[in-house]
């Protein structure tokens, strides 16, 4: 057992080593510690120590120095470090602190202090919160001292004023305010006298702002504790939401409120939010007006590291405003000569400030997807819009290719299709046609009108002239004159399997089209040239990740287009195939029909319609011992996808682009009126348009809302 221990003993920054031994009472340590130390008094020397471990323990009688030796030998220690403290003189503020607790000082009668403990407050426990730490914690330390830099010139010494002042409650206003000299001054300075004030300016030498002067102590007695802070503008959003932006084009205001609050713990008003978002929108894509003088700058540079490229730029050279663009790179028209000769049309609403119609052009690769062909922007879809459209999509095709077209029924579209295309076959979208059937029956009961538009449709699919005569007068008579009249001015040739002229390749719908417009629904809301620049960028990273993945393809015929392989086989496994002779086959399908291999046909007319080898003719092949591939169209193949995919579209450096256009490539926004009301954000439903319900999470029920969307009371 240890017969003594050494206490380094700590008072006021000074150090010294007491001897005692086991046994000694408080007083003598007293003793010895005020012997060290002259300006000791032994009735107000408070000491504590701590070891490893432990918390901090007071040392304040006899029985406190037993427990230090007998901690001091559990512990093997020869020595522990003990603080020294002077009561009459290191409590002046009337507290001190004691591990985590806090305890007052009181007076006694006879004038010696007495320190009383606080109990620990556990009443918070019973209603806890989580602590967040808000990200404006920084904002209180961005001015710091005179000579501070700001790199960012007055713009950022500004915002970084605002944070401040945000931070630490105070309000100021702005006594000199330009691009040389920024003074900030207290708004109370004239009422209250106050002097607080930032001065900063810039240096001619590198154009940054320097802190050149500064005041940071309040004595108005004003602090601004509110939560709608009158600095917390729209620029302030603007400085915080860039970066969320530049990642979420379509960034809503609502969404913008809510991060704020969450984050930044401010109140800001949607009016605030929706002007920083489009304040940051401006930062990150360019400004509207400006980016159609950046046009003509950008088609030059496009058509030089991408030749092949068909741009074409129509303004009006009285105005100098722009009218319409027409762009075609030259690795997506390379590309669609190993695609099928099938094009779907459709238009698209922008949703910038100047509003306006992207047209589109879209072709389908071997496996099923989307090619994007050429698109051109322009101020509304009319008739002289589309002739224009297609007069260039003529000039970029390959010629000797027999093009399929289908679309919607647009009448610009159809008239300027007939005009330019007149030896091509069109193609009216099915899904279009069905909805303007329900709208024309509008009145009669749900059931009639879903058997008409069942009807309509086998029509529409029949294989033979026999089978769509049938049907279609089936239709006539259920359907009355309603549906006589809606039929009066719809052409065979354009909707009907059976009259159709041309390779439709079992395309039906416009799909591919709507598909192309969703997949730039994001781009829409960009300025003119940053939308086609962002439109390039999609395009140029859909080729390269298309010709990526078709590199590890093994198959001979691309995937989904194996898949169906693979399904027809299937499908016919059980069935018998009789030969007769030179090719031709008899499949016992139940009806049975006739396969001519020779002549890639099939009497169920599915090959020759889809361009694709039928369940029946799959059958054929197998019990020939034929390669089933050899019979699918070379469209089909992987290698003719890969070709379809071996062009790149360049990147185009916009550091080369002038800060400001020379006056030959000026060019102003087209005239646009704007329309009445709150913008739309969502497409208009077709008329005779189903639209599908969906259940809500937030209040159960089916509709045509979501748990964002829902308005419900709960």
């Amino acid at each position: 057992m240890a017969s003594e221990l050494i206490m380094m003993c700590r008072h006021a920054d000074k150090f010294a080593a007491i001897r005692i031994t086991r046994g000694q009472d408080f007083g003598t340590l007293v003793q010895k510690i005020c012997e060290r130390w002259s300006d000791l008094d032994p009735e107000s020397v408070i000491m504590n120590y701590s070891l490893v471990g432990e918390e901090d323990m007071i040392l304040d009688n006899d029985d406190d120095m037993v427990t230090m030796f007998g901690l001091a030998q559990s512990r093997g220690l020869e020595d522990i470090m003990v603080n020294v403290k002077d009561g009459a003189k290191d409590f002046t503020n009337d507290t001190i602190e004691v591990g985590n607790k806090k305890s007052d000082i009181a007076s006694s009668s006879k004038g010696k202090q007495v320190i009383v403990y606080e109990d620990e407050d556990v009443i918070p426990q019973f209603c806890s919160h989580k602590k967040v730490k808000l990200l404006t914690s920084d904002w209180s330390e961005g001015i710091t001292t005179v000579g501070q830099i700001f790199e960012g010139g007055a713009l950022e010494f500004k915002s970084v004023l605002r944070k401040y002042a945000i931070e630490r409650g105070c309000e100021y206003a702005l006594a000199k305010n330009d691009k040389v000299r920024v003074t900030a001054q207290c708004k109370y300075r004239a009422d209250k006298g106050c002097m607080w004030y930032v001065h900063a300016r810039i240096c001619p030498g590198n154009e940054y702002f320097y802190i050149k002067g500064m005041d940071l102590v309040h004595i108005c007695g004003v602090a601004v504790r509110t939560l709608n802070n009158p600095h917390a503008t729209a620029k302030l959003v603007t400085n915080l939401v860039g970066d969320d932006v530049r990642a979420k084009h379509q960034t809503r205001p609502v969404d913008v409120v809510k991060v704020i609050k969450k984050n930044y713990g401010l109140n800001i008003s949607y009016h605030q939010a929706w002007w920083g978002i489009e304040k940051a929108r401006g930062q990150v894509f360019g400004d509207y007006v400006k980016s159609f003088s950046s046009l003509k700058w950008y088609i030059g540079a496009t058509k030089s590291v991408n030749p092949g490229s068909h741009i074409e730029l129509e303004s009006n050279d009285e105005t100098k405003r722009f009218k319409r663009v027409f762009v075609a790179f030259g690795a997506c028209l390379n590309g669609f000569n190993h695609c099928r000769p099938l094009i779907f049309l459709d238009a698209a609403h922008l949703k910038g400030r100047y509003r306006g119609t992207i047209l589109g052009a879209t072709g389908k690769n071997g496996n099923q997807g989307i090619y994007p062909i050429c698109f051109a922007v322009v101020d509304s879809e009319t008739y002289e819009n589309w002739r224009w459209f297609l007069e260039h999509l003529r000039l970029v095709l390959a010629p000797g290719r027999n093009i399929t077209f289908i679309s919607d029924r647009h009448m610009g579209l159809l008239m300027a299709r007939r005009d330019i295309f007149p030896e091509s076959g069109h193609g009216y979208c099915l899904l279009h046609l069905k909805r303007n059937l329900r709208d024309h029956l509008k009145g009669t009961t749900r059931a009639h009108r879903e058997r008409m538009v069942s009807l309509f449709v086998c029509c529409a699919y029949a294989p033979t002239r026999e089978i769509f005569h049938q049907t279609m007068s089936s239709l006539v008579s259920s359907g009355g004159y309603r549906v006589n009249e809606f039929l009066t001015n719809l052409h065979y040739e354009n909707w009907s399997n059976a009259f159709f002229r041309g390779q439709r390749y079992g395309e039906m719908t416009s799909n591919v089209a709507e598909s192309f417009n969703s997949w730039i629904e994001e781009e829409r809301h960009l300025p003119i040239t940053t939308l086609v620049d962002a439109l390039r960028l999609k395009i140029m990273n859909m080729l390269s990740e298309r010709r990526d993945q078709s590199r590890k393809w093994v198959g001979k015929v691309c995937p989904e287009m194996d898949k169906r392989l693979r399904a027809s086989f299937n499908e016919s496994r059980t069935w018998v195939v009789s030969a007769a002779g030179d090719g031709v086959h008899e499949v016992h399908s139940f009806p049975n029909v006739t396969v001519d291999i020779n002549r890639r046909i099939c009497s169920c007319q599915s090959w020759q319609l889809t361009g694709f080898p039928c369940a029946h003719s799959v059958v054929v092949l197998a019990s020939c011992g034929k390669d089933i591939t050899d019979y699918v169209d070379p469209y089909y193949f992987t290698q003719t996808f890969c070709a379809a995919y071996s062009y790149s579209i360049q990147p185009i450096p916009t550091v080369w682009m002038p800060e400001r256009p020379i006056e030959e490539d000026f060019l102003l926004p087209p005239l646009c009126k704007k329309p009445p009301g709150r913008p739309r954000n969502k497409r208009i439903p077709s008329r005779g348009e189903n639209v599908s319900l969906i259940r809500c999470g937030r209040c159960h029920k089916m509709g045509k809302h979501n748990r964002k969307s829902c308005k419900e009371a709960m």
